[in-house]
């Protein structure tokens, strides 16, 4: 019996050693990324930019040739992760890169002391990757590929609206009005070209965001295109920028438009 006993004790530190292991692991890798995105450019003067997109950028206190690198964002929200599922709530910070596309967003669900669920989200250096962890440790989902590269570029351009700075400085996206109050965002990627159309409100802010066909994941995994749309809203000063408070993002399905991350912006720093 105190053999038995010995054995479980032994399988369950060995259990727990490699639990350990590999929630380090997987925080080292989300610091390598973060630790890519600040070796990135800094900001540059853009040029020929549309009035309104411009006018959006000023407005919310992005100044060309600041030498910044990185806008920082602290988010409170609600997850849903498949299509009618519930919601869950979460923390999250996030890194944007100002002079080149790039992204890195941590996120984190608690139960008391113990980290249920961690996501890593994230575009470096032309490559996209996706990875979920129970208990910062158990592997839930792993995505990477030319499919999810395209989709996280289409996402780095849809929350330009968080990093007004990018607008003015990062001369890797390419803008275009297509209707009055609406403007284009393009950019080129290794896995194609990401496009997101932005609708500005009378005041000229931001206030919905629209794409059509982002390459996304199902639950299951399965790779599929949807409709993809996003709302900005009660703009207000947050650290050193004016931008939106809150948001949601969602995907257009047959039965119609459903959010999948409600989200409130709770701080905001810039670094160079």
């Amino acid at each position: 019996m105190q053999t038995f006993l010995a054995i479980v004790m032994l399988l369950m530190i060995c259990g727990l050693v490699v639990q350990v292991a590999l929630a380090r692991a997987f925080r080292s890798r989300s610091a390598r990324l973060i630790a890519r995105l600040h070796d990135s450019p800094q900001v540059r003067p853009v040029t020929g930019l549309p009035q309104p997109v411009h006018d959006f950028a000023v407005r919310a206190g992005a100044k060309p040739g600041s030498g910044l690198r990185i806008a920082s964002l602290t988010q409170v929200g609600e997850l849903r992760l498949k299509q009618g599922g519930p919601f869950a709530r979460v923390g999250a910070w996030q890194a944007i890169a100002l002079g080149t596309p790039g992204f890195v967003w941590l996120a984190r669900q608690d139960a008391g002391p113990v980290p249920k669920l961690r996501i890593l989200d994230a575009y470096v250096r032309g490559a996209g990757q996706l990875e979920a962890r129970a208990f910062g440790s158990i592997l839930l989902a792993r995505a990477s590929g030319p499919a999810l590269t395209l989709g996280e570029a289409y996402r780095y351009l849809a929350e330009l609206p968080f990093a007004p700075d990018a607008i003015l400085g990062n001369p890797e996206i390419e803008w275009r009005l297509t209707a009055r109050n609406i403007a284009e965002a393009r950019m080129a990627t290794p896995a194609g070209s990401a496009r997101v159309s932005f609708r500005f409100d009378a005041a000229g802010d931001i206030v919905e965001m629209e794409a059509k066909g982002r390459p996304t994941l199902d639950a299951d995994g399965t790779e599929a295109k949807r409709d993809w749309r996003g709302y900005f809203r009660d703009y207000r000063q947050i650290g050193p920028r004016r931008i939106p408070a809150t948001a949601e993002v969602g995907y257009v399905y047959p039965e119609g438009y459903e959010a999948y991350y409600r989200l409130t912006v709770t701080d905001n720093h810039l670094a160079p």
